[in-house]
């Protein structure tokens, strides 16, 4: 038995793991996912061997130790959270400056110009679905493991918390309705909750469920997340991460006492009211994901000159407008030369990403409450951030002033996060925003069918009158 793994052995490990020796071919198993989700590339020696029968799977605790791992690097693909998710809506929200070579892809979602045959848009959602069907497996196969030193419970709401954050990305940028979340008729997304592991029924393309029943199953998998993981921070999910994801769901759905309810439950981090943004260190960071020089992401690559880099992206000129005097973290988020102090390390690409941190849970009490009319807590809490930043108190008095005030301060402070885009989708201020207004000449953002993303066209042709494209497209 293997007692000590390599971060490469345990990464190739989930890559095979559930290549089935029943398949012919890992054409059929790519299928077997359905509607075109890639699935896994390399083999792995366990105990030592190159392919796990569907019909064994993990049997034991260092199986799902090794599928675990695998299902948090699934998320770090240079196409999901490695570079390409939060990049592509950071573009298209304007607050990353498109200056590159990759026209068709990256060029056209700064425009706003994104259409279905979109390589990067379809790549971005097979990753997504490949990392669902490791969670699915996972999920599935440690059910069946006995051995009373396995961390059972711990190991499945890691993966139902993941697949959970998944479907929230999934139902971000190809979801619910133009004028934002949680409205009738809203749009969802295939709903996979069991893995694909032979060919048949299950290796068929699905429709998409409603948002409504995509929301019940996040909610689902977060609260039995909440339950079962210790409190903690770190490269894991913890309780506290879980809380928070929960917390920023219901503001996305404009859940706004729920919000409040589990935002409020996140410890608060030591030190976090005098910690000062400095992009380099985020002390405040609930789940981060961690990168090495030999497991690497594409974020300092993409944003740095050579050497070391290709610089296909420079802030938005607007971001950096929106920074009031005298905000530190302008120097965090623009640097002279077209640059940032968040993603910087362009010889060993492994600048860690925030899939969440407190200063967005911070802002999610200041909003929810400003939401709900509790004026006071919204205000304290803003201020917390606004001091952070080297900022004066704020001087909104009314809920409205103080939600945008909040709004921007979440603009600022999470830039280049991923986050901005959805803010905008949520609030319904993408056309008030980034569009026209007469007489100007109307630009794409006047077109509210594209606040949704397209269904990738493999997708769609893959699954002929089951699959429904996003309307406009």
């Amino acid at each position: 038995m293997v007692s000590r793994w390599d971060s490469n052995l345990f990464r190739d490990f989930i890559m095979n793991i559930v290549s089935v020796r029943r398949f012919a071919t890992r054409s059929a198993f790519v299928l077997a996912l359905g509607l075109g989700a890639g699935a896994c590339d390399k083999a792995i020696n366990v105990e030592p061997r190159n392919s796990v029968s569907s019909d064994t799977g993990f049997t034991t605790k260092e199986d799902a130790a090794a599928g675990l791992l695998g299902a948090y690097d699934a998320t770090q693909s240079a196409d999901y959270m490695g570079l390409a998710y939060p990049s592509l809506v950071d573009l298209i929200a304007g607050e990353i400056r498109f200056v590159g070579t990759f026209t068709t892809t990256y060029g056209v979602t700064a425009q706003n110009q994104v259409l279905p045959d979109n390589i990067q848009v379809g790549n971005t959602w097979s990753a997504i679905y490949t990392a669902i069907h490791r969670t699915n497996y996972l999920i599935q196969e440690s059910e069946k493991i006995s051995d009373p030193a396995f961390p059972k419970q711990s190991t499945i709401a890691q993966a139902r918390a993941l697949r959970a954050y998944h479907y929230m990305n999934l139902l971000a940028l190809w979801g619910g309705t133009s004028e934002g979340y949680g409205y009738t008729g809203g749009l969802g997304v295939p709903l996979r909750l069991k893995p694909t592991v032979d060919i048949g029924p299950d290796t068929k393309p699905i429709a998409r469920s409603s948002e409504a029943e995509v929301a019940a199953a996040i909610r689902a998998d977060l609260d039995y997340a909440i339950d079962n993981l210790a409190v903690g921070t770190g490269n894991r999910i913890t309780k506290n991460s879980a809380q928070a994801l929960r917390a920023r769901f219901e503001l996305r759905m404009r859940n706004y006492a729920d919000a409040l309810r589990f935002a409020n439950l996140v410890p608060v981090p030591a030190g976090f009211a005098t910690a000062v943004p400095t992009g380099t260190t985020t002390p405040d960071a609930i789940w981060q994901l961690a990168f090495s020089s030999t497991d690497q992401n594409s974020y300092a690559f993409y944003w740095y000159p050579s050497p070391g880099g290709r610089n296909e992206f420079d802030p938005g000129a607007a971001l950096a407008a929106a920074h009031p005097a005298g905000d530190k973290r302008l120097a965090v988020n623009v640097v002279t030369g077209g640059t940032n102090q968040k993603y910087t390390r362009t010889s060993t690409r492994d600048d860690p990403f925030n899939s969440i941190r407190y200063a967005e849970v911070a802002l999610t009490i200041a909003e929810a409450a400003a939401q709900t009319n509790d004026l006071a807590t919204a205000t304290t809490q803003l201020n917390i951030i606004r001091s952070r930043a080297g900022l004066s108190p704020t001087t909104a008095t009314t809920a409205s002033a103080l939600v945008a005030d909040i709004l921007l301060q979440r603009r600022l402070e999470l830039a280049y996060e991923g986050m901005y885009w959805f803010d905008l989708r949520r609030t319904n201020r993408v056309q008030s925003v980034l569009g026209t207004v007469p007489p100007a000449t109307p630009n794409a953002y006047n077109q509210s069918f594209r606040n949704l993303f397209p269904l990738p066209l493999r997708e769609i042709n893959l699954a002929t009158d089951i699959l429904v494209q996003n309307p406009g497209y």
